[in-house]
């Protein structure tokens, strides 16, 4: 998709975004670009300080991508490189840019779930909210930007409703699930952990529950209070982060989701030789390598996770083409709404000068309401026609003649 040259597509153009993603990179490539939240407030601060009106990072366990507003892609590369302490050079080798209409096409499939790694994965639809508001918050969303997010939220809620994109219960979370129900054959009496109880662990903590026939479930957190919380909710145990170590030797199957950026989970917790299976749902990692060499552990991160699901995702491809015409159709009206918005200044032109004209001549039959009549037609015409110069001409010319016979 080529970037559209009419001078109205100004601002559309210089929507861009920056990204690093599953296609082009492992895990561990990943994690190295990971922004944590304080990162992503920085990136934030540093963009405002740079007069940047739109910047928006989104950073989850399958992308970091910074959504922006600007002529200049490489700004939101170099700011990115700079808070996750990497190398702008090092970025480049796996990143992508988009920029125009073919990066609101590249938002409208993230927030649809086709650009995920299990397509019709809806997760990071919450991830995209939480993450404008906390760029709304500090000022980075503009007038335009705003309205590109909203309509991927329209998108995504049409796809959702017309399409079979996301038939069944798909996710990563579910598919650990999956994993574990495929790995161990009698659960009844085995401990589960789960490590990390943010939003991720909550969607976690919740699968547990509904599709696990375990009743040992513990939940533990570098902040005991939310682990304490999730566990009320959830029925489960509470443990204290202190004894981390202690847990995960007693435990038989381990979910760490933790935003950690050091690794949590150590070889020198596992004293009691014993088979375990432990998914590793981070990015980065936080279970260090060395504990896969352990005999009796098998360890999976996200990126072996997720392929479990490989043959569910061919049942929802049959759908991509329908979801792909929502996606286009949708672009055509933001397209068709941009390029309304700089009608609106001419609009309010014609609308100062009739005002003005009354003024002078006093017309007899004229009318607040001749004039608004005036204007919407003008309006309309504009949206069928793109010649402004004439349509103008004619406005005027009728509204001339209604108000002098």
């Amino acid at each position: 998709m080529t970037k559209l040259a009419n001078t109205y597509h100004t601002s559309l153009n210089s929507f861009c975004i920056v990204g690093i993603n599953y296609r082009k990179s492992d895990m561990a490539i990943r994690g190295r670009f990971s922004l944590s939240a304080d990162q992503t407030i920085d990136v934030l601060k540093q963009a405002a300080a740079k007069n940047i009106t739109g910047c928006l990072p989104l950073s989850t366990c399958n992308r970091t991508e910074i959504y922006g507003i600007s002529n200049n892609p490489e700004i939101f590369s170099q700011l990115l490189c700079e808070n996750t302490s990497n190398q702008l050079e090092d970025f480049q080798k796996y990143s992508y840019t988009y920029q125009g209409l073919e990066a609101i096409e590249h938002l409208f499939k993230v927030a649809s779930g086709l650009d995920s790694q299990i397509i019709g994965d809806y997760e990071i639809l919450s991830q995209l909210k939480q993450a404008t508001n906390v760029a709304k918050e500090r000022g980075c969303i503009d007038g335009f930007m705003e309205r590109a997010i909203n309509y991927s939220l329209q998108v995504s809620k049409e796809i959702k409703t017309k399409t079979k994109l996301s038939s069944g219960i798909v996710s990563v979370s579910y598919a650990a699930i999956e994993i574990i129900k495929e790995k161990i054959k009698n659960l009844s009496d085995k401990k589960i952990l789960l490590v990390g109880t943010g939003k991720f662990g909550n969607h976690v903590a919740k699968n547990l529950k509904d599709y696990l026939p375990v009743s040992d479930i513990s939940f533990i957190n570098r902040t005991d209070e939310k682990a304490n919380e999730l566990a009320q909710l959830f029925n489960a145990k509470f443990l204290p982060y202190k004894n981390l170590y202690l847990a995960c030797n007693e435990a038989d199957i381990i979910i760490v989701s933790s935003a950690s950026g050091t690794y949590s989970v150590l070889p020198s917790f596992f004293t009691s030789r014993k088979p375990r299976l432990i998914l590793d749902l981070s990015v980065p990692q936080n279970v260090d390598p060395a504990v896969k060499k352990i005999e009796g552990i098998t360890v999976l991160n996200v990126d072996e996770v997720s392929s479990v699901m490989d043959h569910t995702i061919l049942l929802r491809k049959a759908e991509i083409p329908k979801a792909k015409k929502i996606i286009n159709d949708t672009l055509s009206s933001l397209e068709e709404w941009h390029r309304l918005q700089f009608n609106n200044p001419l609009l309010r032109m014609v609308k100062s000068q009739l005002f003005q004209m009354n003024e002078m001549y006093h017309f007899e039959n004229s009318s607040p309401a001749k004039i608004h009549k005036t204007v919407s037609s003008l309006a309309i015409q504009l949206k069928v026609k793109k010649d402004k110069g004439c349509q103008c001409i004619t406005a005027l010319s009728n509204y001339l003649y209604e108000t002098n016979n």
